[in-house]
């Protein structure tokens, strides 16, 4: 497995000297950059040894992907923009979580707005296609958003959207918040599971010791499957120095 942290560009050569295989950026502030920015930020990509393999935040807040005020139309315009930008920062997948943006508007029903949002990932997933990228959907706890809550809920999403390039994300946070067992990675398999992302359940700071959380479980399930693909630490640190070179060193020995 590669190992990898979502951070900003700015800080890839030094994620680079930590050891990390890759950094994880956000589509949002890539696509919001002017040229210049953006020729700043794809400098600093080139100048360094590993790239920006994976990247996060989908969609800004506002935008709205389910519901009557869904602009499919705006949705691919904003998207070939960033996917222009992120695939020359060596972009192979992109997890869509977008919390805000994908809620149910109150007044649709559920089964509704299940049908909205897939017929909106299957959108990115088209638009994905044509950079050779691939979409790992986020199941994020119930706190977050009120649709796509658990892996369980994310391989039934992942065969209705049915475009080969629109694929499953296992958080291993989110999984423990919504007390989902490890297990169901074995039925998601590693033909639809393209992506992980790990934190501490509790505080979603860094991982430091094997035994703080429930991580030999979420890597023996990944195992069981053949799962080769990245892993990203999506956690807090108020010592990144110290808390990165930990986090690395464990992730490395859970996935041996």
């Amino acid at each position: 497995m590669r190992i990898g942290i979502c951070t900003p560009i700015d800080q890839i050569h030094a994620m680079e000297e930590m050891g990390f295989d890759y950094i994880e950026p956000a589509v949002v502030s890539i696509a919001q950059m002017t040229e210049s920015e953006y020729k700043e930020a794809l400098d600093k990509v080139k100048d360094a040894s590993i790239s920006c393999e994976t990247f996060n935040v989908l969609f800004p807040g506002d935008f709205k992907l389910v519901g009557p005020e869904v602009d499919h139309d705006g949705i691919g315009e904003y998207l070939k923009g960033a996917f222009e930008r992120i695939a020359s920062l060596g972009a192979k997948v992109v997890v869509f979580g977008s919390g805000g943006a994908r809620r149910i508007p109150d007044g649709i029903s559920f089964e509704d707005g299940w049908k909205d949002f897939v017929k909106t990932a299957r959108l990115v997933g088209e638009i994905a296609a044509l950079y050779d990228i691939y979409i790992a959907m986020e199941p994020l706890n119930k706190s977050e958003t009120n649709i796509l809550n658990s892996v369980s809920q994310g391989i039934k999403f992942v065969n209705d959207v049915d475009h080969p390039n629109v694929k499953l994300l296992a958080d291993f946070y989110h999984m423990r918040v919504e007390e989902e067992s490890m297990d169901v990675i074995r039925k998601a398999n590693s033909d639809i599971l393209v992506h992980t992302h790990i934190a501490r359940s509790q505080g979603r700071v860094f991982p430091l010791k094997a035994e703080e959380d429930a991580y030999s479980e979420f890597f023996h399930s990944l195992k069981e499957v053949g799962y080769k693909g990245r892993i990203s630490i999506e956690g807090r640190t108020e010592d990144m120095k110290n808390d990165g070179s930990v986090a690395l060193q464990l992730l490395r020995e859970l996935a041996l």
